[in-house]
């Protein structure tokens, strides 16, 4: 009594003798199959011998001087087809993400870069990689680290008053501008302190010790107090807001004064007209830098972000090159 082998349960088929049973459909040749594939006609026998072995059903026979697939042959083809046509593009997919191609870009900014330099970066984006989809965020720096750290965008646009970022274990920091930070002054108040000087002229914080102040964001008011520390006072604090126009009108109604950033500035509608912007000598800085997470290989995100800052012209609000 004879029995027919059995087939193998675990035989996998890979996707390239799926590849030559499908051109073989295509071709009815060996020697074509072959070389379309840039195989070995040897190497292709072989590969169809291993297969038949497994399933232990033949998948060609003799026709004529040619050969043909059988039933089974065809069977497998035809479903060949449409996995390599699966894995084809799940391939092209993927060398489109490695080439920063397509896929989904995942950014978190602070609220004055997203009116600046946002919107340059998704101009850049129509012209580096039409096909990336901008995901944007809006959060003040100790949120958007938070949302680094947890996986939640893949970098994060932050600022830094000299050295006072916290920044999650295993991140990476890279600087890209610097900003002066100015005192703005209602123009009255401005007149009864300093009377004819110039509003060019830079002014010292200790100036400016019997004032009241108007506070920002959690890292802004952190740097008014160290600010104010340093020119040997304690800010009197009774406004606090972060909404960078509201703190200009409240500036220039009078009766506080307030420390705005160079790219606040720049991103507000207007200065208010009874409003002064001055320079602080001496000078205090914010450094505007990329965010993220420091791999073996950088991801093709943060890679295309980078490159996309630094077609960034910064000096359009005011900023100079880290």
């Amino acid at each position: 009594m004879t029995t027919n082998p059995k087939a193998d349960q675990l035989g996998s088929i890979d996707s390239t003798e799926l590849r030559i049973l499908h051109t073989l459909a295509v071709t009815g040749s060996l020697t074509a199959t072959a070389a379309a594939l840039g195989l070995s006609q040897p190497a292709v026998s072989q590969r169809i011998k291993r297969v038949e072995t497994r399933l232990a059903v033949p998948l060609i026979e003799r026709s004529g001087r040619g050969i043909r697939l059988t039933t089974a042959g065809n069977i497998l083809a035809e479903h060949g087809r449409t996995v390599v046509s699966e894995i084809d593009a799940a391939i092209a997919a993927i060398e489109d993400l490695r080439g920063e191609r397509a896929g989904t870009l995942r950014l978190v900014g602070f609220p004055s870069a997203s009116a600046t330099i946002v919107p340059a970066i998704m101009r850049a984006l129509t012209v580096e990689a039409p096909e990336v989809v901008l995901q944007y965020t809006e959060a003040e720096p100790p949120a958007a680290t938070e949302m680094l750290r947890d996986g939640e965008v893949d970098c994060a646009l932050i600022f830094d008053y000299e050295g006072a970022a916290e920044r999650p274990a295993g991140s990476a920091f890279l600087p890209l501008w610097s900003e002066d930070v100015h005192l703005v002054v209602s123009n009255d108040r401005a007149d009864q302190i300093f009377g004819a000087r110039s509003a060019d002229t830079p002014v010292q914080l200790s100036e400016f010790s019997e004032e009241h102040w108007i506070a920002g964001c959690e890292k802004c008011r952190g740097h008014l107090l160290s600010a104010a520390h340093s020119a040997g006072f304690e800010p009197d604090i009774i406004q606090s807001t972060d909404n960078v126009p509201a703190m200009l009108a409240m500036a220039a109604a009078g009766g506080a004064v307030a420390l705005v950033p160079g790219l606040a500035l720049a991103a507000a509608p207007a200065l208010p007209s009874d409003a002064l912007s001055m320079q602080l000598d001496p000078p205090r800085h914010r450094t505007i830098g990329l965010l993220s997470m420091a791999t073996v290989n950088e991801s093709p995100q943060v890679r295309l972000a980078k490159r996309l800052l630094s077609r960034v012209d910064g000096g359009a609000w005011g900023l100079t090159p880290a």
